[in-house]
């Protein structure tokens, strides 16, 4: 309490204990496959599929990241972030850069420079440099391909002499590190011994360019682990586990259902994600999609795919493939997760993105297999997610169920719609710890959390004629006993009526006479 020592006039500001819960994002999704290029194991945002392109390269002969990344942004998604992976030894990464080294102009015994591809991987084997003496400077060049893509003039070996003026002269490192999309130098004569700096340089190219070798993408003897990753590494999914904005999670390059298996595990153990999986690309039959989700048949071994965190889909879809102007068969998670984030920006997260309109696929051209009402009869109680073709339609998306078998958990909305009140409410709150645990703090708590939740009932996410039949908060005496006190609890109840989808609709159609009815 303020102190009054002087006859005055004043004026204090109180807190009205309002404090609006903001919903977090639902939308964000994050993807870990195979890449052109790129850091390892290092999630990296992007917000558009040119943005992807510069930072992992285009598509990709050994994988289909790329086609999945653009689907998702194509049918309406506006962020992501990207794992790129590859085999890991022991913990490291088996990707290989591509590098070459140069001896000084001086001692041949001495290396001067060595030049390597900005991220490991075969693409680096692509470029070459040449190098080449100008006075006491020297030149770099650089060839992708065969074809001049950078050059950079003006180089010294000189630590100290450092600018942002290309017209000057400049230590090679500070010229080039961080400006080429390229490659990185290394100053190797650094602490040779070498005084003069011009005797330091690199040789010149004879006659050049020179090709950087050895470079490798990784990707032999790949196995589950290598997508899921460990985090002590942070390699794989868990190069997530420090995002917290990332909603929607899919592995487009699973070797194998094991894959989706433990995908699914990691986001029940963060219970803030969901995990879209794909079936494999040469199931043809209903019965063959259920193997795969039981662990059955051909897909015997192993844990089923089960989980109230997680989704499957089938089958593959044809998209146009760009290098060649004809059709490829791709996963459909990358296509599923842009409907997942454009139907939560047009219509909330509660809603199914399936049907006709939410779920229209735009980027696909067909079906690698079309099923009929009779496999969807079999699959779609299994929890098994169909995308189907329809005059007039082409494909859709025709189901809308995580892959549990617990009936409270049946529809992917109501999933991620749970999700998202628990992380909005969660992430406001937590003004409330070490306040006082007293009755003026649990009434705060009601009221915040109620008016957010009134907010989602007038959006239809709850359902309720009324706010008291879509939701309640109780937060008083009753759930905060003495004993809880004590042990510094606070414990707020908080139901809620989630929308579910209209999954069958019935038009009871019978024969009428025409004739009038009346009553006495």
């Amino acid at each position: 309490m303020p102190e009054y020592l002087s006859p005055a006039v004043y004026v204090e500001e109180l807190s009205s204990g309002v404090k609006p819960i903001e919903g977090v994002g639902t939308s964000t999704a994050g993807f870990v496959g195979h890449a052109v290029k790129g850091p390892i194991g290092e999630a990296m945002p992007v917000n558009n599929f040119g943005e992807f392109v510069r930072r992992f390269g285009g598509f990709f002969s050994n994988g289909v990241l790329a086609f999945s990344v653009k689907a998702f942004f194509d049918e309406g998604g506006r962020s992501a972030y990207i794992v790129r992976t590859c085999h890991y030894n022991a913990g490291v990464p088996a990707a290989i850069v591509a590098f070459k080294q140069y001896v000084t102009t001086s001692n041949g015994a001495i290396n001067a420079l060595q030049v390597d591809a900005t991220s490991a991987g075969a693409w680096g084997n692509a470029l070459s440099v040449k190098t080449s003496l100008d006075g006491s400077l020297f030149t770099l060049e650089v060839f992708e391909d065969g074809v001049l893509v950078e050059t950079y003039r003006k180089l010294t070996m000189d630590p100290a002499v450092v600018t942002t003026d290309p017209s000057q002269d400049c230590y090679v490192e500070a010229r080039i590190n961080g400006q080429s999309e390229r490659i990185v130098v290394t100053d190797l004569a650094l602490g040779s011994g070498i005084a003069v700096m011009a005797d330091r340089r690199p040789a010149a190219s004879a006659p050049g360019p020179d090709p950087l070798a050895t470079g490798a993408d990784g990707l032999a003897s790949l196995a589950a682990a290598d997508y899921i990753g460990s985090p002590g590494n942070g390699s794989g999914l868990h190069a997530f586990d420090k995002i917290e904005e990332v909603n929607i999670l899919a592995i487009p390059d699973a070797i194998d259902r094991s894959v989706h298996v433990k995908g699914m595990a990691y986001c029940e153990g963060r219970q803030d994600c969901f995990y879209i999986a794909d079936s494999q690309s040469t199931i043809t039959l209903a019965d063959q999609v259920l193997d795969y989700k039981t662990a059955d048949g051909t897909f015997s071994g192993g844990n089923a795919i089960s989980s109230k965190y997680g989704a499957l889909y089938a089958p593959w879809v044809e998209v146009v493939d760009p290098r060649s102007g004809g059709r490829i068969a791709i996963p459909p998670s990358g296509a599923v997760a842009g409907r997942y984030a454009a139907t939560d920006a047009s219509r909330g997260v509660h809603k199914a993105p399936a049907g006709i309109l939410d779920g229209h696929l735009a980027t696909a051209l067909g079906l690698k297999y079309d099923f009929v009402a009779a496999d969807q009869e079999k699959l779609n109680p299994k929890g098994i997610n169909l995308i189907r073709s329809f005059p007039g339609t082409g494909p859709v998306i025709w189901g809308a169920r995580t892959v549990s078998s617990d009936p409270e958990w049946r529809y992917l909305n109501v999933r991620r719609l749970f999700i998202f009140l628990r992380q909005s409410i969660l992430l406001a709150t937590t003004w409330v710890v070490f306040e006082p645990n007293d009755p003026t703090l649990w009434k705060s708590i009601e009221r915040n959390v109620s008016a957010f939740l009134f907010l989602q009932w007038v959006a239809g996410a709850l359902v309720g004629e009324t706010p008291g039949q879509a939701f309640y908060v109780k937060c008083d005496a009753e759930t905060n006993p003495i004993e809880s006190i004590k042990l510094g609890r606070v414990i707020t109840e908080i139901g809620v009526a989630p929308s579910k989808p209209a999954e069958f609709v019935i038009f009871r159609i019978s024969q009428f006479d025409g004739g009038a009815s009346s009553t006495a």
